[in-house]
């Protein structure tokens, strides 16, 4: 499988790699937002590449993927809580919630570690809650798998905020959540992509392998091929 995972900052190579020379990106399986892009530019690359888009919101722009939804309480309710809306703006929210993917069991988590008043922010406790119930969805689907003689699937993590202790920082708004660490440890993702985290140049990668997991920032673009177990990034820059 080969994806295009984008967050945080528009990248003005992409946008001129799919007017210019599309077909660098096109061969792209599916697209990954990990947060904190505004629609249109999440729409523009969708619509261009024509593949199926899976995201999570981080700490900015909610408003422009919940709108006047948000003042309804039980919606409130429904996306702290991990039931989110499954098909929203052109692409399948994935914020506490799984999908199947191709040969994978897709998982994601939105938000950021909460620091002010704002929108789509989680105490640690909060987003505790929300992993409780992705891994117990995960359980159900293996299960299912199970009685059905299917493969067993792989799984694939997403997420706006970082892991504890992997590429986040020191202050409250960048500090990553520790029931990920939980979460990845026990459930051994294969991959885990995730944003928030902004660092300079082009070339540079941010990339982790803790226990079974390679962790990477996707800021602001990568494009991630996985065969069998062999996972390989790109920055965009390099195709």
């Amino acid at each position: 499988m080969k994806i295009l995972a984008v967050s945080d900052v528009e990248d003005k190579l992409l946008e001129k790699i799919i007017e210019k020379t599309p077909e660098k990106v096109k061969s792209v399986d599916c697209i990954f937002s990990c947060g904190d892009l505004q629609g249109d530019y999440i729409e523009y690359i969708t619509d261009a590449l024509s593949k199926s888009l899976y995201y999570v919101v981080g700490n900015h722009y909610a408003l422009q993927f919940y709108g006047k939804e948000l003042k309804k309480r039980h919606l409130l309710k429904k996306l702290y809580f991990g039931k989110g809306m499954r098909l929203h703006f052109g692409g399948i929210d994935m914020h506490g919630r799984i999908e199947i993917v191709g040969d994978y069991i897709v998982a994601g988590f939105g938000g950021a570690m909460r620091y002010n008043p704002g929108f789509f922010q989680f105490e640690e406790i909060e987003m505790e809650k929300l992993v409780k119930k992705v891994r117990a969805d995960i359980l159900r689907q293996r299960i299912i798998d199970f009685l059905l003689f299917r493969k067993r699937k792989k799984l694939i993590a997403m997420s706006h905020a970082p892991i504890a202790g992997v590429h986040d920082k020191s202050d409250k708004c960048h500090k990553g959540f520790k029931c990920f660490r939980d979460f990845l440890f026990k459930e051994k993702p294969i991959l885990w992509l995730h944003g928030h985290i902004h660092f300079e140049g082009q070339s540079r990668r941010q990339e982790t392998m803790l226990d079974e997991t390679l962790i990477t920032n996707v800021y602001s673009s990568k494009i991630i091929e996985i065969k069998k177990s062999e996972i390989k990034t790109l920055n965009v820059n390099e195709l």
